[in-house]
């Protein structure tokens, strides 16, 4: 992120987080922080990505997941900054730091200069930290100078003297004549302004500079001229960070899976052993029957090491070895023992391999007592999708769920994500739909709006009508209405409401064949 963009940044932020309340810190992935505020406009989450490369930092209006259990760092401003007010905030957009400053908590906030004020300094390459500093010691914003005609060839030589030279901004000015030099840094001066994004193919994301790209910089790509950096940033970020979020969790996703897989491969091997094992205890019986059928010509009460007895069936003799420590009665009451128990074992070992096939089964550490599969609440495996619903691939690859009764309606809004989006037919009975998205604010391409929507139609009042008028709303606007049916819902915030042409033939030919 260019200092020149973050700057832009800083420049908007104090109106909308002055006087604002924190009211979550959170880490949803590695190098990253987020950092939820109630603002004059509602909730609004501030997201850092920090390091030497791809740092960006936006405000989302979108809520982004917790992600795993708070590191130390987040633990420590939790306890001493949320629930806090931002009093004021200083940018150093040429260090890409912002300092925001908080409330004492003191009754009388004219007392905090006798105290340390709690600050959080966002560094884009170092991350965040927690500062008490006194009145003395609180930041300044920068007072830089700026190259002038008569300066900026020696600036451009000796570019560490002068920070407000960033490297996208010499790459640029490398590429312009002297007069065109001077207005771009008039101009960045200043402030304000259009952004420029440069888009190169529809699956890379956006790159934004707060200036125009020379030609041969910006090599062929799409330029879109854009106002408001706070929705800027925020696309980008959506489109960027989010997703990189998504393509972690799907990589830890098949790493768990192969993981499980190999965890199966060793359960079957031991299900094998354990068979081998059980039919040679289940051969004890016909031992036992050939030593009960000659015991009775011996001393029951003799100890021998083994005898030698013949087989009818066979024809052969058999070698029998026993246990000296016992009797020939106690030798062939423990032989039909054991052959007792391999046959019990077996009844078993078939159970485990019907679980084993089915999926339920996973490695414990009670082979005897194989444990199961933990499932969620809503009683489904993660990942899984009931059988309560259907699933549909659009043309754009969207997955679309829809409830095939009111209880897979049920199941259709609890199996979805906050931010996907719910479709149903308006002024009668219908199926829910969800349009799942990968990230919040995921921009959903019109024909998939359409094809969900015919998708609710094709299962509602309207199936038989040329067109439907169907609601579309997220799915953490949709509350269930307390004693009321298990598909009646309440819509808090709808996003928009469009005619539907019902087309019958959708259903066939977005249906997901099941495995």
């Amino acid at each position: 992120m260019d200092a020149h963009l973050f700057r832009r940044l800083t420049d908007e932020l104090p109106h909308l987080l002055s006087q604002s309340r924190l009211e979550k810190i959170q880490s949803p992935a590695q190098e990253m922080f987020s950092f939820v505020f109630y603002t004059r406009l509602g909730k609004r989450q501030l997201c850092l990505r920090f390091g030497r490369q791809h740092a960006l930092l936006f405000l989302s209006s979108h809520p982004l997941s917790a992600g795993t259990s708070p590191p130390a760092r987040v633990m420590l401003l939790r306890k001493h900054l949320q629930g806090r007010r931002v009093r004021d905030m200083v940018a150093q957009p040429f260090q890409r730091r912002l300092w925001l400053l908080f409330e004492t908590g003191l009754a009388y906030e004219a007392d905090a200069s006798e105290h340390k004020i709690p600050c959080l300094l966002i560094d884009m390459r170092e991350g965040v930290s927690l500062h008490f500093l006194g009145a003395e010691e609180l930041p300044t914003e920068e007072n830089l100078a700026w190259p002038t005609s008569e300066t900026l060839p020696e600036a451009l030589r000796n570019w560490r003297q002068w920070p407000v030279l960033t490297p996208a901004l010499r790459k640029t000015l490398q590429h312009l004549e002297m007069p065109d030099a001077l207005a771009l840094l008039s101009d960045l001066r200043l402030g304000g302004g259009d952004l420029f994004t440069y888009r190169h193919g529809d699956n890379v994301p956006e790159t934004v500079f707060a200036w125009p790209l020379p030609p041969a910089l910006a090599k062929g790509d799409t330029e879109e001229v854009r106002a408001d950096v706070l929705s800027v940033l925020e696309q980008i970020g959506q489109r960027s960070v989010f997703a990189d979020i998504v393509r972690k969790e799907e990589i830890e996703q098949e790493q768990r899976k192969r993981l499980e897989q190999k965890k199966l491969a060793r359960i079957a091997k031991k299900l094998e052993e354990e068979e081998v094992r059980l039919k040679e205890m289940c051969e004890a019986q016909q031992k036992a029957l050939l030593l009960k059928n000659v015991i009775w010509s011996l001393d029951k009460n003799a100890k021998l090491p083994e005898l030698v007895l013949f087989d009818a069936q066979t024809q052969r003799n058999v070698r029998l070895k026993l246990d000296v420590r016992y009797s020939l009665q106690e030798n062939m009451e423990r032989l039909f023992h054991t052959a007792q128990r391999g046959k019990r074992g077996l009844v078993f070992l078939k159970q485990r391999k019907a679980m084993l096939e089915s999926g339920e089964i996973v490695e414990g550490r009670s082979f005897a007592e194989p444990q199961v599969k933990s499932v969620s609440a809503k009683g489904q495996s993660a990942g899984q999708i009931p059988s309560t619903i259907q699933e549909f691939r659009s043309s754009d690859g969207f997955s679309i769920l829809r409830g095939k009764s009111a209880r897979g309606n049920l199941a259709c809004r609890r199996t979805a994500k906050n931010h996907d989006i719910w479709l149903h037919v308006l002024n009668g009975p219908g199926a829910h739909v969800v349009i799942r998205l990968q990230w919040p604010g995921q921009e959903v391409p019109e024909q998939t709006l359409i094809e969900a929507g015919q998708l609710a139609a094709n299962k509602s009042w309207q199936q038989h009508a040329e067109t439907a008028a169907v609601q579309y709303a997220e799915i953490r606007h949709i509350k269930a209405m307390k004693g009321a049916s298990e598909g009646t819902v309440r819509v808090d915030k709808v996003l928009l409401t469009r005619e539907i042409t019902v087309d019958p033939a959708v259903d066939e030919k977005l249906c997901v064949e099941k495995a």
